[in-house]
């Protein structure tokens, strides 16, 4: 019996191009977050949930509650498309809206500013001026002479880019932070798209041990034979139903780290990087060379 917890997707127009996922009837809970389209596919999954708390403070009467969330975030464009940036959000806060019981997110991974498949160009330009002397006089005079002409070498850098980042998106941009910004953006040199695959991870400080939610925003620009359209989902809309995570419940095709392995008491010390196993692929057409992989 396969136990995988997919979900039916209903596409619900929001804008030309974009549609979202829904939560069925009664339903809080779903593995599958975002699927769009069928030439250009979006999609978001939860490979992995582990609950836990941060390491005791000095002077503190106990600890805080602690969550590991591990997303896989997949851009597949086929016919000829493909996505040239991708800005994939989540945004984390408590089910009962009490803005003090918020999830802190302590920590992402990747973070930071990476490359991935860096290529150099160099062009020269040239310019020059007539060094020469005139001959005749008024409006008839000439130059003779040589052209002297001087040439620089101009050097860029291009690569596949990814930035990790946390951010406060809240009103008032009171408290603690609480989204996690993923960005991919192409090598402009080579126009071969972003990575397929990225696998990301987000460590939560939780206050209190009560459900939370989280929203996933996705904007990404796409090239459609030539001509450049963004798809993106309108936050005012809530582009994704929330998903609600309730501590203390399991999910059986959601996986959690081994307590035996690892410290569930202090998961302010784990390594999130490699616990997690984050990595990004990008995949190329057979035709051409086969299958890259890279690591963040």
């Amino acid at each position: 019996m396969d136990e995988r917890m997919i979900v039916d997707l209903y596409e619900q127009p929001i804008e030309e191009g974009e549609f979202r996922t829904k939560n069925e009837d009664g339903q809080q809970f779903r593995k599958r977050l975002i699927d769009r389209g069928e030439q250009l596919s979006t999609t978001v999954d939860i490979v992995s949930i582990t609950h836990g708390s941060f390491a005791p403070e000095e002077f503190s009467d106990g600890n805080d509650f602690a969550t590991l969330i591990v997303y896989e975030l997949r851009f597949v464009a086929t016919g000829g498309r493909r996505f040239k940036k991708a800005t994939v959000k989540f945004k984390f806060e408590d089910a009962q809206k009490k803005t003090a019981s918020d999830p802190v997110v302590h920590a992402v991974s990747p973070e930071g500013k990476w490359a991935l498949n860096k290529t150099d160009t160099s062009r020269t330009i040239k310019w020059g001026a007539n060094a020469g002397a005139s001959i005749g006089s008024g409006p008839f005079a000439a130059e003779i002479g040589l052209v002297w002409e001087t040439e620089r070498i101009k050097n860029r850098t291009y690569y596949t880019s990814l930035t990790g980042e946390k951010k406060l998106d809240r009103a008032g941009w009171v408290g603690g932070v609480n989204t996690a910004v993923w960005t991919l953006g192409e090598n402009e040199d080579k126009s071969d798209g972003i990575p397929t695959f990225l696998r990301t991870a987000v460590l939560l400080r939780r206050p209190e041990n009560r459900p939370f939610s989280f929203m996933v925003h996705v904007k990404t620009d796409v090239d459609f034979v030539g001509t450049m359209k963004t798809l993106f989902g309108m936050e005012k809309k809530d582009p994704i139903d929330p998903v609600v995570i309730h501590p203390g419940r399991g999910y059986r095709t959601i996986t959690s780290l081994d307590p035996q392995a690892h410290d569930l008491t202090r998961m302010d010390e784990l390594n999130i990087k490699t616990v997690a196993e984050v990595m990004f692929v990008t995949i190329q057409e057979e035709a051409e060379h086969g299958t890259r992989t890279g690591s963040a």
